[in-house]
């Protein structure tokens, strides 16, 4: 049997299960959960994404396994496994530039991809494959929830650039009447109209919906204009992509009847389409079982390094001496230099010696070319672990005290 490996980060723990690489679907007690604290040091997370692949793979071996694929919460460099959070947004608040792929691609084997997608992404591509949008070539799925999530799929694959999707294939940015959309779509919306129409503080959506469900008049016309707010901000972009179906998930899709009627009536008036309107299926499953299927939309051979020649291992040789017992080194040199094979050999040498490297891309530093300063001060070493090491073109510039030096 083969199975590709998905994993679903969550704000609080990390879900894990196994998908048939033929039926694409998800093997049945194979589901693996793990505490996760976002707050902490680089190695104590990563070990525990670590630690959940390795589990797994001892479980149904580690040859039956093609790769993993995680839906990870941006900002992230997706195509590299870098972390783009900053600690001013309070999670993962010390992986600013982390290179996650790097550190991970031991747990299956280095011959193994390791792919990241969106985790809106996933879960549309979980629908897409297993759900609610099953069958439908072009499919907007979103997510009601504390966030506005959204992802339009064309033929399997999520649409993040063209004159038919918004940037970056989302919709919580846009701009909808006084804010954008994400201000209008998610829980806080509903807490404060129901603020603004009976003067109580709520904790969540639920409290609405509760309301609505007993026949409360208030909490009834809330979800109605929800519903067709919902229908006036996404009509344009669901007739521009030539939507043929429209799936709803999150939290507050569980109101469903509170908001579809309306939003079904007011869609119709602004598209000359037909748009199925259905609602998600999988559920949790949906963004684990997308992750794993992320493996399916890239060429490994991208992702992969290639063997190092001589030159580079010679490289990655002198860099190891130069570093010696330092806890913490700057790799600078050109873009043309191979970074990945050179990064892939000097990191294994070093697991040959027991130290796990935690590896920080300087170019997460980098707006529209340029280095600022407030993001080369958020590349924060890890102090408990064995070695970190920033690299590429510019990571000079970190600041790191006491670091060693390597130009290549």
């Amino acid at each position: 049997m083969a199975y590709y490996l998905g994993v679903d980060v969550g704000g609080s723990h990390i879900t894990l299960n196994l998908v048939d690489s033929e039926t694409f679907a998800i093997l049945e007690g194979t589901s693996l959960r793990k505490p996760l604290n976002t707050h902490v040091e680089p190695t104590k997370v990563l070990e525990v994404f670590d630690q959940a692949i390795r589990e797994i793979a001892d479980a149904v071996g580690r040859d039956n396994i093609l790769g993993v694929g995680l839906a990870f919460p941006g900002p992230f460099n997706y195509p590299e496994g870098i972390c783009r959070i900053t600690p001013q947004q309070n999670k993962y608040e010390q992986l600013f530039g982390v290179n996650f792929r790097q550190y991970l691609c031991h747990a299956l084997g280095a011959d193994k991809p390791v792919v990241f997608n969106n985790d809106a992404a996933c879960f549309a591509l979980g629908e897409y494959f297993n759900g609610g949008a099953k069958g439908y070539k072009r499919a907007v799925v979103v997510t009601l929830g504390t966030g506005f999530g959204a992802s339009f799929i064309r033929d399997g694959r999520p649409q993040t650039t063209g004159d038919d999707v918004p940037k970056d294939g989302e919709l919580w940015h846009i701009p909808y009447q006084d804010g954008i959309a994400d201000d209008y779509f998610s829980t806080r919306w509903l807490v404060k109209e129901w603020k603004l129409a009976t003067g109580e503080d709520v904790p969540g959506g639920k409290e609405v919906a509760d309301a609505a469900e007993a026949g409360n008049p208030a909490a009834l016309e809330i979800y109605r204009r929800y519903g067709a707010n919902l229908a006036e901000c996404v009509a344009p972009w669901l007739e521009l992509f030539q939507t043929e179906a429209f799936v709803i998930g999150g939290n507050l899709a569980m109101g469903w009847d509170l908001f579809i009627p309306t939003f079904e009536v007011e869609l119709a008036k602004r598209v000359t389409r037909t748009i199925a309107i259905k609602k998600c299926e999988m559920g949790e499953q949906a963004s684990v079982c997308g992750a794993a299927l992320s493996q399916t939309l890239v060429n490994p051979a991208e992702i992969i390094p290639g063997t190092a020649d001589n030159a580079t291992i010679a490289k990655a040789t002198e860099a190891m001496i130069a570093i010696g017992d330092a806890a913490t080194a700057l790799c600078d040199g050109p873009e043309t230099f191979p970074w990945r094979e050179w990064r892939m050999a000097l990191d294994s040498a070093f697991r040959a010696q027991g130290k796990r490297v935690v590896w920080f891309d300087a170019a997460a530093a980098r707006e529209n070319g340029l280095f600022k300063q407030d993001l080369l001060a958020d590349i924060r070493a890890d102090a408990t672990a064995a070695l970190c090491i920033a690299y590429g073109p510019g990571a000079a510039q970190v600041p790191w005290a006491d670091a060693a030096k390597v130009t290549l």
